[in-house]
C-alpha cells in the first residue's frame, strides 16, 4: 500500500501545483506600464488626496472592452480639486439631500474639450465618457474609441444604476 501512495503523491503534486500557478496568474493584479496609462491618470497619478486607477480593457459588455481612468477623492481637498478641473456642477438642495442620506446618484455625460483638467493630452475627447458619483466621490472616464463604445458604455452604467 506504502508503494501504490507514493506513485500517487508525484502526480498530486504536479496537479497541485498547476492548479497553484493557474489560480496565481488568473488573480494576481496586472499592471499596465505608465506609458500606457491615460493622460488623465499620469496627471493624477501622484496627486494629494486623490487616488488614481487605470484599467485597461475593462468589460463593458460582451463585445466592448475599454479603457478606464478611476479617479477617487480621498478627502475634502481632493474632492474639491476634481470638482474644479472637471467642471462639475453644484447639487441643488434636493439632490444633495439624497446623496446625504444614502443614495447613491451616478451622473455620466461626454466629455468636451473645456471639460478636461488642464495639462492633459486631449487624445480621445469626442467619444470619453465622464461618470460622477457624487456620493462616493469618484470620477470614472471611460476611453472609448467610437460611438457605438460610447453607446455602450451609457447602456452600462445605466444598468449599474437601476440594479
Amino acid at each position: 500500500m506504502k508503494a501504490k501512495s507514493k506513485q500517487l503523491l508525484f502526480p498530486a503534486l504536479v496537479i497541485l501545483a498547476l492548479v497553484s500557478l493557474a489560480l496565481a496568474v488568473r488573480l494576481c493584479p496586472r499592471t499596465v506600464p505608465f506609458s500606457q496609462c491615460s493622460s488623465i491618470y499620469k496627471k493624477y497619478a501622484d496627486a494629494e488626496g486623490i487616488e488614481a486607477t487605470f484599467i485597461k480593457d475593462f468589460r463593458v459588455n460582451d463585445t466592448v472592452f475599454i479603457d478606464v481612468t478611476l479617479l477617487e477623492a480621498k478627502d475634502s481637498a481632493g474632492w474639491a480639486t476634481l470638482k474644479q478641473d472637471f467642471s462639475l456642477p453644484e447639487l441643488d438642495a434636493e439632490l444633495q439631500q439624497r446623496i446625504d442620506n444614502g443614495k447613491d446618484m451616478v451622473f455620466s455625460r461626454s466629455l468636451t474639450h473645456k471639460d478636461y483638467p488642464k495639462a492633459t493630452r486631449l487624445d480621445t475627447l469626442i467619444y470619453d465618457v465622464l461618470a460622477v458619483s457624487f456620493y462616493s466621490h469618484t470620477i470614472t472616464i471611460f476611453h472609448s474609441k467610437n460611438g457605438e463604445e460610447e453607446f455602450s458604455v451609457y447602456n452600462h452604467n445605466f444598468d449599474e444604476l437601476i440594479k
